[in-house]
């Protein structure tokens, strides 16, 4: 009883996080071999089977979603190229190369997506040859290997912007991650990447348009500005990934808006009032890369040590007496005598 009481509350705790985001799984490109179809949702966590079964990896368990079919298992995709994007719940139609799009049921705070189909290749190709990369385009300019690793990223990007500014710093945030994405998109056109009959991994991390979407509002014409943006930057990219692979590649886009676990408040300054007083309107929080990780940790710990208490004094509370008889032997009221 006390079990499942415990069992009950965490999958209540982690339906009503996964009940306040919204999210789209877009496929973007896909070799003839595979058929994307139908417009059933699909829950976050199985995307790693979607991705593994179109690999030709295994997979650990079975699925009811129907939205794909293997038509030729002999001529599989060679990569699988995902671009995880932060902060809205789909990217509409500025994706003008996509084929397909499906509801996501965001089912997990972190997916694992690349961490599983990671170990999958690795397990089943023992030869390491494989691409297996996961990029923050934040990190772009620090990645020390690797074949994006000498891509250098324009400080600005030419381009006719309306309502998007490099003075604002969400704005430039979202811009230099889009210059990061156009950069790799560029060193995939020169050759740097080509297919070779080895199974590789893409996992693109786009973050910024999460803190632009929260400080313009996700209705606002610079976010509107922003998925344009960028869903030409996708397409771009599919097409360079498309044409390295000679179309033996699966490229899908990811969009979720993930319950916030943290807002970013700030003060509208008046019109034409100094910069620095703009600054001094604002409040900001500083959290360190560390700190989703570290919140999970604590929570869950908590939760489970919480319930876990609970049990273990209910089960004391209707533990039988009688039954514990080494204990009330030695401390009962009836002594033994010797005669």
């Amino acid at each position: 009883m006390a079990v499942k009481m415990v069992v009950f509350w965490c999958s209540l705790v982690l339906f009503i996080v996964g009940s306040n985001a919204a999210g789209e799984f877009d496929v973007i490109h896909s070799p003839k071999s595979l058929s994307f179809f139908g417009s059933s949702k699909i829950p976050e966590s199985l995307l790693k089977e979607v991705f593994s079964a179109a690999l030709g990896l295994s997979v650990e368990e079975g699925t009811e979603w129907d939205g794909m079919t293997i038509l030729d298992p002999f001529t599989l995709p060679e990569a699988v190229v995902e671009v995880y994007v932060d902060g809205v719940p789909s990217l509409g139609e500025t994706i003008e190369s996509k084929s397909n799009a499906f509801p996501l049921t965001v089912d997990e705070y972190e997916p694992d997506t690349f961490e599983a189909v990671r170990h999958r290749i690795q397990q089943r190709y023992s030869n390491g040859r494989s691409r297996l990369l996961k990029i923050k385009l934040t990190d772009v300019n620090q990645l020390s290997s690797g074949v994006f690793a000498d891509v250098k990223v324009p400080k600005v990007l030419k381009l006719s912007l309306s309502h998007l500014k490099y003075s604002v710093e969400e704005d430039s945030a979202f811009l230099n991650e889009l210059a990061a994405l156009k950069a790799i998109t560029e060193k995939i056109n020169s050759g740097i990447v080509s297919g070779d009959n080895i199974v590789d991994f893409y996992n693109f991390r786009f973050q910024s348009l999460h803190d632009l979407s929260d400080f313009h509002g996700p209705n606002s014409l610079q976010v509107k500005e922003a998925k344009k943006l960028l869903g030409s930057a996708i397409s771009e990219l599919s097409s360079a990934f498309a044409k390295a692979y000679d179309g033996a590649v699966l490229v899908a886009a990811v969009a979720t808006d993930v319950a916030h676990t943290r807002r970013t408040v700030r003060a509208a300054a008046a019109p034409g009032a100094p910069a620095q007083q703009q600054r001094s309107l604002s409040t900001e929080d500083s959290y360190s890369e560390d700190y989703s990780a570290i919140f999970n940790i604590i929570l869950w710990f908590g939760l489970v040590f919480a319930f876990s208490l609970v049990a273990i004094v209910y089960a004391i509370m209707d533990m039988d007496p009688g039954r514990d008889s080494i204990i009330y032997r030695m401390t009962s009221t009836r002594m033994k005598k010797d005669n």
